[in-house]
């Protein structure tokens, strides 16, 4: 859930940043670059749609997606942000007087948004880096450009403060949103979760025990307690079954689409990652989570559970993700059939 809510943030911002590159291009000097001339306005509609076709293949959007792609695909992302931005920089903004170094603070707020401290100083450590690094190789390229050393530093610095200051409160998230007016497209969102849906989804948790069972626990006490967590984490309506301690299966009605049932899966992963206290003694489980969805309530549920167990073994099996999705779309058309 972290990484498509923070993926979503970073398609405003990257949205943003395109309106910012045709609007700073624009107003830069046809002959600001030394040497042959780049048209800067045809070349910040390039850059700008290069950012928005970033946008369009954004994985995170697909639940079905595993954590390591949609992570190994976030830093894809920022890597290309990084280099639209130096190009626009490099092509145009060589002049000293240009303004354009500003647009590293796209690439500096996408960084900041989607990683930890670590990872993040890597980042900005990495772009100032390139940056001076590409002034420099300017400067000794091109006769009538000289490397300011006082005014690169007073730029990384007005850098590094902003990226600063974002790290430490991140609240780029609600600046964007008031921005971007993100609270009507809540409320319209709000208002359509009300009106319930048409889809059924089963959510099938297997549970293993890491270290195996402690002699003094018994399994249906440990199957009360963790009834009792997936529970907390369903809704009231939602019917939790069991049919012994290690397999749980959550019914749930009146869904809008896939994702809605992947949040509840994800939601209840995240209350078992934590060990679970048995009659005094900490139990830590092994969960594997399938969800299987359907649309229109084709077919039989008895169906949908069997194949989301099918899934939830599987991925045991096979070492994969703690989540998955069952694609039941085309097992549905051949029952509608």
């Amino acid at each position: 859930m972290s990484l498509r809510r923070d993926a979503a943030m970073a398609r405003r911002v990257r949205a943003c940043a395109a309106v910012l590159i045709v609007l700073m291009l624009s107003a830069e000097a046809a002959d600001a670059i030394p040497g042959a001339s780049v048209p800067p306005m045809p070349l910040g509609v390039v850059l700008a749609g290069l950012l928005m076709f970033v946008n369009f293949v954004d994985p995170t959007r697909d639940p079905r997606v595993s954590q390591k792609m949609a992570v190994q695909r976030r830093n894809i992302e920022l890597v290309l942000d990084a280099m639209i931005v130096l190009s626009a920089i490099w092509l145009v903004g060589l002049n000293p007087a240009s303004s354009l170094w500003v647009l590293l603070l796209f690439p500096i707020a996408q960084s900041v948004l989607r990683y930890e401290a670590k990872q993040m100083a890597f980042c900005f450590a990495s772009l100032f880096a390139i940056y001076v690094g590409g002034e420099i190789w300017a400067a000794s390229r091109y006769e009538d450009i000289q490397f300011e050393l006082l005014t690169t530093v007073q730029q990384v610095s007005v850098l590094l403060i902003v990226g600063g200051v974002a790290a430490n409160y991140r609240q780029l998230n609600s600046v964007f949103s008031l921005i971007l007016n993100r609270r009507n497209v809540a409320e319209g969102e709000q208002e359509r979760r009300r009106v319930p849906g048409d889809g059924f989804a089963v959510v099938y948790i297997d549970i293993a025990v890491a270290d195996g069972l402690p002699a003094q626990i018994t399994p249906e006490s440990l199957r009360e307690v963790v009834a009792k967590r997936i529970s907390g984490a369903v809704r009231l309506e939602d019917q939790v079954l069991t049919s012994d301690a290690d397999a749980f299966v959550v019914l749930i009605e009146g869904l809008h689409e896939l994702m809605d049932a992947t949040v509840v899966g994800e939601r209840v992963l995240k209350r078992l990652e934590s060990p679970v206290s048995v009659g005094g003694r900490s139990v830590e489980v092994d969960p594997r989570v399938s969800v299987a969805y359907s649309a229109n309530r084709v077919g039989n549920p008895d169906e949908l559970i069997e194949a989301a167990g099918r899934k939830a073994f599987g991925a045991r099996r096979n070492s994969e993700d703690r989540l998955v999705v069952h694609d039941t779309s085309k097992h549905l058309e051949s029952a509608a059939g």
